[in-house]
């Protein structure tokens, strides 16, 4: 399976721990099937390589200075979005309706009403996204 993972530019410390802790127990579960998309972007989707670089798992990292393209390219490639945080203005919020249009599957990971980061995961969930609640979730 091909999962994209992105998230803010300005990465929260939970942002951060959920990437560590959702990529590091796929690991542990032996789930070699699994490859990780993201953007080059700073933030959460730098988070993202570290980890896959450190667990040693597949990922391909999209570049560019079009996101519009970016996104079209993610979406076709991956099946499944993850959305780890954003604020309201967040880019990812184009990359899941791209998902979406094309019938593909997007979680995000809920966090505080009152952090500005969570707002972009908070009103996907809200639209009818899938709530990553446990990591196990995603097996």
């Amino acid at each position: 399976m091909k999962i994209a993972i992105v998230g803010s530019r300005k990465m929260s410390f939970y942002g951060k721990t959920v990437i560590d802790q959702l990529l590091t127990k796929n690991f542990e579960l032996g789930n070699n099937n699994l490859e990780i998309a993201t953007l080059k972007v700073t933030g959460c989707n730098n988070e993202v390589v570290r980890m896959c670089q450190k667990l040693k798992l597949k990922i391909k990292v999209f570049e560019g200075k079009n996101f519009q393209k970016l996104n079209e390219q993610i979406a076709n490639y991956a099946d499944v979005l993850i959305v780890i945080e954003g604020g309201k203005k967040s880019g990812t919020l184009l990359l899941a309706q791209r998902f979406i249009e094309k019938g593909k599957e997007v979680w995000a990971v809920p966090g505080k009403i009152t952090d500005e980061n969570s707002w972009t995961s908070n009103w996907l969930i809200a639209q009818g996204a899938r709530p990553l609640i446990e990591m196990e979730m995603l097996q």
